[in-house]
């Protein structure tokens, strides 16, 4: 592959590999007290229909728009808002609704397309990071509601499929500093919703869905210390190997991969799916898979007519308010007690539990230690009805600012799991 093709293919896939991801109870907003002038005049604005928003008007901002998607459903188009007044920068997302009329979501959140998900996603504090975390928050523009859960690619509404998350790991070197290093750690759910923790990788994975649920994945083997490409079937975690290579592009329709090889001169192929056979690829493959990648891969943008007017002064429109409710993947029975979980995860034949719906529900109590000496590093011990136990990276693991502890633990201190139900 010529040096053009393979940076304009590069530039496509790194799109392909924006991904979901997705904090359990997402934190409370916090309202600004108001001055009892300012009362006054909303409770005057309120009496006579006008939003608080138009009773307090904010001086005027000079502000940029940029489409973020349209949604089909509700005829409503979304613009991401961003102004700077010489001292502080601003940000809102605002929408057109079908009627013509502009409304902006509350302040401190907004909203943008997961590539993906294929759907949108809402951002904010306590919204999760869906870029490398674990939680992300789904956008229902209909019902006005976000939902905060882990999503995956590939099964019918992202219930099962892939997911990986960005995670760190402090270490320490042969003269005793202190270090720390990033990798992947990738989860599987099946179709009967069990969770596990199928493999981690020092390179970021890209999984990509496929139209018969399967799921298209490119990710670092490190048994063969390259890049490789296979297809896992999500319902049963089945892994079917295609090669060693990188792909630059993949004709959904056609059923072809554009694939490049880790040895050094080899020819870009075109690989066809349904009879795994493989050819050099040409000029005129380049050209194609680059047009068809520039089509997949695009968020349904709005068009030119629903395009904010100059002085739309987003601070002072009508605001819609979005509901956010929280997904519950499994229901465990731990200590006799009914403990609902927002995740959880099988790793190495025991079940991972979230310490903080522990204490929430069953009574566990966690105490938390700096580690002297060791940067952004904590100890913690439990403490249940049986006993306490100071849990070592080998029983336990850190995803993010979230600490799940495995369940040879928890029946250490008096808190066992007696049962698990998935949800589907």
């Amino acid at each position: 592959m010529n040096k053009k093709h393979k940076r304009k293919a590069s530039l496509l896939f790194a799109a392909l590999l924006t991904a979901a991801g997705t904090a359990v109870v997402p934190s409370p907003s916090v309202q600004a007290e108001e001055t009892p002038a300012a009362a006054v005049q909303a409770d005057r604005a309120q009496s006579k229909g006008v939003s608080d928003s138009q009773a307090t008007q904010a001086p005027e901002l000079k502000w940029d728009f940029r489409g973020e998607f349209y949604d089909k459903g509700t005829g409503r188009a979304y613009y991401d808002a961003s102004a700077y007044d010489g001292e502080q920068y601003y940000n809102r997302t605002v929408f057109r609704d079908p009627n013509g009329k502009w409304n902006a979501l509350e302040e401190g959140m907004s909203v943008t397309w997961s590539y993906g998900l294929k759907k949108p996603i809402l951002i904010g504090k306590g919204l999760g990071d869906y870029l490398n975390g674990l939680f992300s928050t789904v956008f229902d523009p209909a019902q006005g509601t976000g939902t905060t859960g882990v999503f995956f690619i590939g099964g019918k509404d992202n219930r099962s499929g892939l997911h990986y998350i960005k995670n760190y790991e402090i270490g320490q070197d042969a003269q005793q500093n202190w270090y720390s290093t990033s990798f992947f750690s990738v989860f599987l759910r099946t179709g009967d919703g069990v969770i596990k923790e199928v493999e981690g990788a020092p390179l970021r994975p890209g999984f990509i869905p496929m139209p018969d649920g399967r799921v298209l994945a490119v990710q670092y083997s490190s048994s063969a210390k390259m890049n490789e490409i296979l297809i896992i079937n999500p319902a049963t975690g089945i892994r079917k190997h295609l090669v060693y290579a990188s792909l630059d592009s993949y004709d959904v329709e056609g059923g072809r991969l554009l694939v490049r090889y880790n040895q050094p001169n080899r020819p870009s192929e075109v690989i066809t799916l349904s009879n795994g056979k493989a050819r050099q690829a040409t000029e005129q493959d380049f050209k194609e898979f680059s047009n068809l990648a520039e089509k997949s891969y695009q968020a349904p943008i709005p068009n030119a007519s629903t395009k904010p007017p100059a002085d739309l002064q987003p601070q002072n429109l009508p605001v819609t308010h979005i509901q956010i409710h929280d997904q519950i993947t499994a229901r465990a029975t731990i200590g006799g007690k009914v403990v609902y979980l927002s995740f959880a995860f099988i790793q190495n034949g025991r079940t991972m539990i979230p310490a903080r719906e522990l204490m929430e529900q069953a009574g566990l109590e966690v105490v938390q230690q700096k580690v002297a000496g060791k940067v952004n590093s904590s100890s913690f011990t439990l403490k249940g009805p049986g006993g306490s136990e100071t849990v070592t990276a080998a029983d336990s693991m850190m995803i993010g600012d979230r600490l799940y502890v495995g369940s040879n633990v928890l029946k250490r201190i008096g808190l066992p799991v007696q049962g698990m139900n998935w949800n589907p």
